[in-house]
């Protein structure tokens, strides 16, 4: 998604700011793996380098970062730094387009991690202060200043994310070098490797390296792996060789003597430390206090016991599909072999039986064109997930296995739907669906790549097809049900046909049709490649919109319009998505002015109903107009 596309989030989301709060760390001084509870802005003024999950950025001066909610952040300052955290809250009213909530749904902006080097440094500092300031003052006003200040703060990222799109912002060598070291620090890694996988002579990588963090590769190195040996010493019962082995260390007195001079206690010792504790910890607990959402670490002992794992959807995702994915082939191979040795002993199959079944095991490919590229797929799938383009896939007589929440719940699927199970969001139900086919429209590469772990997935923008008929031929070739979708089509167009000789007969050749969605003072125009009944009106009746409205208007989706020009872009009939009654739209100083309101000439749906436009959804929806048409031009 473009940080277009999130600059139209940002406009219709309703923003809370849950906390806001400042923290200084002096050289050498961290913060490890602290729980995101919740969307964060994270503004650091001075050198270090931050980590979301595996992500590292490092800081020469200033930082703006942000990070989704379960994320785990862990900062190390190389020098003295300030950090602002401000903890948000973006949701999108109930009542706002459908398409944002598709956007959401597809890319979540408030749950992305990134982080750019601030062109305005000094500026986001004082309103980071700002914002501190207010939130301390615990009154209304300053809540309310709140809100201004971090739309500010809002608009210069968006701002500056906007004007480097299309130009990816490439890390800098120190950020290069702590990406491969914390991808290959267990190996047996040296400087010498590590300058040449870089590119650069091991001289100047240690040199550049030393001026931002302050060490060189090989004692960040040393730190990193005595963090992980931390962790497992103090969240596992893992012994101290399985844990020296695991963080680089095959030797274990070595890994003893490393941990000692590092730590200044062996690793046994730190163990048995921690535990004695958290034995204190655990019978004090009723007099802490906590009066911080961020907890902060002066030392290297690292936040393993938290309420928040279960909020985390990122890299460790991925690792759970793999690990699924090897548990479901490892029982495979044992089912395979108990059968071989069934079979072996029982004697009963024959050369041809085993030649039988090894054709039918093998599915028949094909490759098809998407909007991630050639994708190979089943040629004629049998468990179809529909994450999207339920309507369609129905149409050409598959039952899928699943199809996406919000398209089971179209009132035009009725009847269609026995059988299907609801996709929601969780992966795990997807995977329990065991399909051979995943279709959606989601742009997003990231989720494209998390379905692909699952089944070929079929990804591709509904903005693709210019007519009905292209998106119904291309998932007939999808499917591998070409001659269902021709004989589809064939049939549509047939009954579209009279349905359209039909209005034609009533309805004179030069009246106009507009076709919007109206909610909280908005207007949204929609034209002939969109739902609302703007592809029924025009594409497939062939009705004609204002001459006024400008081409750009009718391109695309849908686009939003001053009022003030709703008196020229309303036509003599209205087709209108709003949950007001005509009495009200005619009762409206603005709307009652219209003469399509004062007339009568309104179509009113709710977005429930105008929202869906598969070709079961866009047949009945014209049959409906089509009605409603001949029968004002009948009175």
């Amino acid at each position: 998604m473009s940080v277009q596309d999130h600059i139209q989030l940002w406009d219709q989301v309703q923003v809370r700011v849950l906390d806001v709060r400042f923290m200084s760390f002096q050289k050498n001084e961290q913060m490890r793996r602290y729980v995101l509870p919740t969307s964060t802005f994270v503004f650091i003024s001075g050198r270090g380098q931050l980590w979301l999950n595996q992500e590292v950025w490092s800081s020469s001066r200033f930082l703006l970062l942000h990070g989704g909610k379960g994320r785990y952040l862990t900062i190390e300052a190389t020098e003295p730094i300030e950090v602002y955290f401000i903890f948000y809250k973006a949701t999108l009213p109930s009542n706002v387009l459908r398409e944002y909530h598709m956007m959401l749904l597809n890319s979540n902006p408030f749950e992305q991690n990134w982080a750019e080097e601030p062109v305005h440094p000094l500026e986001l500092r004082e309103l980071s202060q700002h914002i501190h300031r207010c939130w301390n003052e615990q009154d209304h006003l300053g809540k309310l200043q709140i809100k201004g200040y971090f739309f500010h703060l809002v608009q210069l990222v968006t701002r500056q994310r906007s004007e480097r799109q299309g130009g990816e912002q490439l890390p800098s060598l120190t950020e290069q070098v702590l990406r491969y070291i914390s991808g290959h620090f267990r190996e047996q890694l040296s400087l010498d490797t590590l300058a040449e996988s870089l590119n650069y002579s091991p001289q100047y990588l240690s040199r550049k390296f030393k001026e931002q963090t302050g060490v060189t590769p090989t004692e960040y190195i040393i730190q990193m792996r005595m963090n992980e040996a931390q962790n497992l010493l103090v969240s596992t019962e893992a012994t101290l060789n399985e844990i020296a082995t695991y963080v680089g260390y095959p030797d274990p007195f070595y890994f003893n003597r490393a941990f000692k001079k590092e730590m200044g206690t062996t690793p046994g010792k730190f163990r048995i430390e921690h535990r004695k504790r958290m034995n204190r910890v655990s019978k004090n607990t009723i007099n802490e206090t906590n009066e911080s959402i961020v907890s902060k670490e002066t030392g290297r002992y690292p936040l393993v016991d938290d309420d928040n794992h279960y909020q985390f959807n990122g890299d460790e995702e991925t690792e759970m599909f793999n690990n699924l994915k090897a548990a479901l082939m490892t029982l495979v191979l044992i089912f395979t072999l108990s059968a071989c040795g069934t079979a072996t002993q029982s004697a009963v199959s024959t050369d041809a039986a085993a030649e039988e079944a090894e054709q039918t095991a093998v599915v028949e490919m094909k490759t098809v064109k998407t909007a991630f590229g050639d994708v190979e797929i089943p040629a004629h799938p049998q468990r179809v997930a529909a994450i999207d383009y339920l309507g369609t896939v129905l149409a050409l007589g598959v039952k899928p296995v699943g199809g996406g929440q919000f398209l089971m719940n179209s009132p035009y699927l009725e009847g269609h739907l026995d059988g299907i199970e609801v996709i929601g969001d969780s992966v795990e139900q997807l995977m329990e669906l065991q399909p051979d086919l995943i279709i959606t429209l989601n742009p997003d590469k990231a989720a494209y790549e998390k379905y692909s772990q699952i089944a070929p997935t079929v990804s591709i923008a509904s903005i693709t097809f210019p007519a009905l008929k292209d998106e119904v031929s291309y998932f007939g070739e999808v499917l591998g049900k070409e001659a269902e979708a021709q004989e589809w089509l064939a049939n549509f167009d047939q009954e579209i046909a009279q349905i359209k000789q039909k209005v034609n007969d009533v309805v004179p050749a030069d009246t106009t049709f507009s076709v919007m969605q109206e909610y909280d003072r908005q207007v949204f125009i929609f034209g002939n490649q969109s739902g609302r009944g703007g592809r029924n009106i025009y594409e497939l009746l062939g009705l004609q919109a204002p001459e006024v409205i400008p081409a750009e208007l009718m391109e695309g989706a849908y686009h939003e319009f001053s009022i003030e020009l709703l008196s020229k872009y309303v036509g003599d009939y209205l087709i209108l998505t709003s949950r007001a009654q005509l009495e009200e739209l005619q009762a409206d100083p603005v709307w009652g002015s219209l003469p399509a309101v004062q007339n009568g000439h309104v179509y009113l749906w709710t977005e429930e109903e105008s929202w869906f436009r598969d070709p079961i959804a866009l047949l009945k929806q014209t049959q409906d107009l089509a009605e409603w048409i001949i029968d004002l031009n009948s009175q």
